[in-house]
Order: C-alpha cells, then sequence, then structure tokens
C-alpha cells in the first residue's frame, strides 16, 4: 500500500500556495508604484527626444511609461524587453481599466494568471468596452471558462467598439504567416525542427491537398516511413522541386534542388558537428552526409572564420568579413534575456566611434562590435544601460537602476545566450 500524506503535509502544501499567491500580488502592487516613479507626463508626448520616450503600456487610460525604465524592470524579473513589457502592460490594464477585476486580485479571490488572461483580450479596446467586460466579468470570474471570458469581451467589442471588430478582421488576415524554427531545434542532435503557419481556409485546403498527395506518392514509391514522416518528407520534396506550385513569373524558369551553406566545427573525439548558421546546436555526422547528398543538392563550402582573429578597418562601416565573423560569434542580440537572431540585429560599437575624428573614438574592429537588436540598440545609445566585454563573446551590462547581469552563450541546445544577475562585480 502506498504512504498516505499526511494532513500536515497536505497543509503544508496549501500554505506554500496560498503564500505564493499573496507574493504574486505583492509584485503587481509594486510595479504598480514602480510605474508611478517613472511615469511620463503626457505634456511631454508632443515633443519627445531619445532617451525619455514614453511607451503605452495598456490600454486608453493607462499612464506612459519610461521606455528604456521598463526595460530595465524586465531584466530585473527575469524577462526579456518584450515580456517584461507585455507583463507591465497586463498589470497597468489591470489596475487603471479594470478596477473591479484588480480589487478581486487584491483580495486573493481571481489568480493573477486568470485576470491576465481577460487583460490579454482587452489591452486594444476602447476605454468605454474594457469597462463594460470588467463589470460584467468581475463578480464571476473565479469560476468562468475562457469561452465565457471571450463571448464576454466579444460582446464589448460589439457594444462599445464596432470600429475594433472590423480592425480585428483585418488583423487576422494580416496575421498570417509561416515560420521555420530554425532557432528552436526540437533535440540538440535529432535534425529535426518544428514548422508552424496560420493560413487562409484556401490556401490551407491546397496545402493539405498536396501533402496528402506527396505522402501518398512516397508511399507508392516503396517508401516505407510512417505517414506522418512521408508527410513531412512531401513537404521538403515540395520545398525543392515546387511539385504544387510555379509561381517564377520571371520567365527564367527554376533549376529547383536544395542549397545548403553550412558553417561546421568537427571535434574529432565527437560523433557530432557543431553547426553555426542553421539555429546552432550539434547534429550527427550522418544526418549532415544525408543533408548533402539528398538528390538536388548543392553544396557551398565557405572558407573557415577565425572567431578568435580581430578583424579590423579604418571606416565605420565594417567589412563583409567583419559582419559574418561578429554575426556567427554571437548570432543573437546580446542585450540580457533577448533572443533576436543575427539577421534581425544591428552592429554596434560598443565604445562609440567617432566619425568628426576617428582616432579619438572606439575603433571598428572585432572586440568592439557586437550585435543589438534595433530596439537594444537604442537602448544602448540613448540611455544610461551599458556594457563591456571582458572575453569575446561574454557582456556584462549595467542597467539605469544599477543592476547588472552577464550574458554568455551556452555550448549546446542551440547555443542561445545565457543571462546571469551579476550579484559582486566580475573579476577583471
Amino acid at each position: 500500500m502506498p504512504k498516505t500524506t499526511t494532513p500536515t503535509a497536505i497543509a503544508a502544501v496549501r500554505d506554500a500556495r496560498a503564500a505564493a499567491a499573496a507574493a504574486e500580488v505583492v509584485a503587481l502592487q509594486m510595479v504598480v508604484e514602480w510605474a508611478v516613479e517613472y511615469r511620463v507626463d503626457n505634456s511631454l508626448v508632443d515633443d519627445l527626444t531619445f532617451g525619455i520616450d514614453g511607451v503605452i503600456l495598456g490600454g486608453v487610460g493607462c499612464p506612459l511609461i519610461d521606455e528604456f525604465a521598463a526595460y530595465d524592470l524586465a531584466a530585473v524579473l527575469g524577462m526579456s524587453s518584450d515580456s517584461g513589457c507585455t507583463y507591465i502592460a497586463k498589470t497597468l490594464e489591470l489596475r487603471y481599466r479594470l478596477r473591479r477585476i484588480w480589487e478581486q486580485v487584491v483580495a486573493l479571490k481571481v489568480p493573477v494568471w486568470k485576470a491576465f488572461v481577460v487583460c490579454e483580450r482587452t489591452l486594444n479596446l476602447s476605454y468605454d468596452a474594457a469597462r463594460y467586460a470588467d463589470q460584467m466579468l468581475a463578480p464571476t470570474l473565479h469560476s468562468c471558462s475562457f469561452a465565457q471570458i471571450e463571448r464576454t469581451v466579444a460582446q464589448a467589442i460589439d457594444l462599445y467598439d464596432p470600429e475594433e471588430a472590423e480592425k480585428r478582421r483585418k488583423k487576422a488576415a494580416d496575421d498570417r504567416d509561416f515560420q521555420v524554427h530554425l532557432n528552436q531545434r526540437n533535440h540538440p542532435t535529432d535534425g529535426t525542427v518544428d514548422v508552424t503557419g496560420t493560413l487562409s481556409v484556401e490556401d490551407a485546403l491546397d496545402l493539405e491537398a498536396a501533402v496528402k498527395q506527396g505522402a501518398q506518392t512516397l508511399g507508392d514509391l516503396g517508401c516505407e516511413e510512417s505517414l506522418g514522416a512521408r508527410r513531412s518528407m512531401a513537404v521538403g520534396e515540395m520545398a525543392r522541386t515546387q511539385m504544387s506550385l510555379d509561381l517564377d513569373t520571371s520567365g527564367a524558369g527554376s533549376a529547383g534542388g536544395r542549397g545548403v551553406v553550412i558553417y561546421a566545427h568537427i571535434d574529432a573525439d565527437s560523433p557530432h558537428v557543431s553547426i553555426d548558421n542553421i539555429g546552432g546546436g550539434d547534429v550527427l555526422i550522418e544526418q549532415l552526409k544525408d543533408w548533402c547528398q539528398t538528390a538536388g543538392t548543392t553544396v557551398t563550402i565557405n572558407p573557415v572564420i577565425d572567431l578568435n582573429q580581430e578583424i579590423s578597418t579604418s571606416a565605420y562601416v565594417p567589412t563583409a568579413k567583419l559582419v559574418e565573423q561578429v554575426r556567427l560569434r554571437d548570432q543573437n542580440c546580446v542585450f540580457p534575456n533577448c533572443t533576436r537572431r543575427a539577421e534581425h540585429c544591428d552592429l554596434d560599437h560598443r565604445v562609440p566611434f567617432n566619425k568628426n575624428n576617428p582616432e579619438a573614438g572606439g575603433k571598428t574592429t572585432t572586440s568592439n562590435l557586437s550585435l543589438l537588436c534595433r530596439k537594444h540598440h537604442r537602448a544602448k545609445t540613448f540611455s544610461t544601460w551599458q556594457y563591456d566585454s571582458p572575453q569575446p563573446g561574454v557582456y556584462d551590462w549595467t542597467s539605469p537602476s544599477g543592476a547588472r547581469f552577464r550574458v554568455t552563450r551556452g555550448r549546446r541546445h542551440g547555443r542561445m545566450p545565457i543571462t546571469t544577475p551579476l550579484d559582486d562585480p566580475p573579476e577583471p
């Protein structure tokens, strides 16, 4: 017979959960107090300059917040700037526009996560529509299902915000997307990635028909893989040969086939190859051989770039080789908790380049260049965010509030950046 949990243990679990819920509410209240301190006066909105930009976090009626202070709080919370701003936005939405639900949360009658579900759906609504949703949901939110929340918000939109209803319809069409998640590998060595997309109904029907036909054809030709595997293989064949569509309008035609450009680092003692330019991580050498031996594949071998070599130029704009070296070294934005890929980043001169007197400023060199996405490039340039690089690929950041973080890159798991709070100054 399994041992029965004692009432004392159950009570301890219950008390721990209650304490965690109370602490979460206290955190929300502290964020509201923080927002008051870093609020940007509305009188400044028409004449904002870089460094004091007020960002609207929450719906109409919520205060404007200092943009770079928001990044500071996000880093302290252990979140990316985007995730932190979203957390702040939902907190302000709850406090300033959903006041009845806020009271229920503070009284510990509604969990924070459930209140945030409502916030996510009211952020873009008019003040009257949000107030209606607040009034209708607050008394029963503790027991509401997601469907009930959705229906109530939809009713609020119909009654008070018909323009938002039309905007949402158009947004759904604009938000159609298709993503191949090269930087989110299922497993470091299995050679597969996830693919997600949102299509119009007619495109989805055509895609399903093409994939189904491709999987059936592979089966008829003797492929013994599972149906799911054959469906995924069919998509790959479509990508290489455009077997279902011919969208070439140039008249030049298309030879089809796969082009492979790989930066591979081979360890003689390991069965794996470290790959830099397809999302990072390691694959088995056999997997790399399969890629290169697939019919129709064109393999491009680039000269090896030494990531530790100091490359420099006297100009402000780096050379193509220097750009490639820095992107291969950093791979992502090096700001705390940011994971934006190199293709979405600028090259930042850590010590600013002086265009009027190049000898007096920072150099355009390997050690003085780093990847920063546009948002965090602005934060570093126009606020008191600052960073040093004690060694290649390691970045020590100091926020406007004095919080310190070290950003490094993990050896495996896609080599995604790792952010670690620094309690003490790093070793020189």
